[in-house]
């Protein structure tokens, strides 16, 4: 059986609360499902990751270090997602534009100063072609 994401998510959580019922709850879960999920996943990485008693668990030497790059994961997929969130909810990011001259002074650069208000975490990186050539690079992927 292969290991999914899921069941390290879940191992977090129970590392983090120190509990299997309140990983549970934090997920949304129940409590022997959470335990079936770390009994599977120590039996497929062969060792024991939690050391389990009446006042709650904790790590096993293997638990800490197998914690120690799973909250690492954990941290480096939370702050991807945020990235995203604000590159599509227009918080930061680059806006690739091609415009001609012609464009760029009857069009854009009115609107430069308005779009910078509204969205001031985006640079602008325009770069100035014929109609064509910005045509071609939009086709390209080079143009937002």
């Amino acid at each position: 059986m292969a290991i999914t994401y899921d069941y390290y998510r879940i191992f977090y959580a129970v590392a983090q609360y120190s509990s299997f019922t309140r990983a549970a709850e934090a997920l949304d879960n129940n409590q022997p499902n959470i335990t079936r999920c770390m009994n599977i996943l120590e039996h497929e990485l062969g060792c024991k990751l939690f050391i389990r008693s009446n006042r709650g668990i904790t790590l096993t030497p293997e638990g800490k270090r197998l914690y120690d790059h799973v909250a690492t994961a954990v941290e480096q997929i939370r702050l991807g997602e945020e990235e995203l969130h604000r590159e599509v909810g227009m918080q930061q990011g680059i806006v690739t534009i091609g415009a001609s001259e012609t464009a760029l002074n009857l069009l854009l650069l009115e609107r430069l100063s308005a779009f910078h208000d509204r969205y001031p975490g985006i640079r602008l990186r325009i770069f100035n072609y014929t109609t064509p050539q910005s045509i071609d690079a939009l086709q390209k992927g080079l143009l937002d």
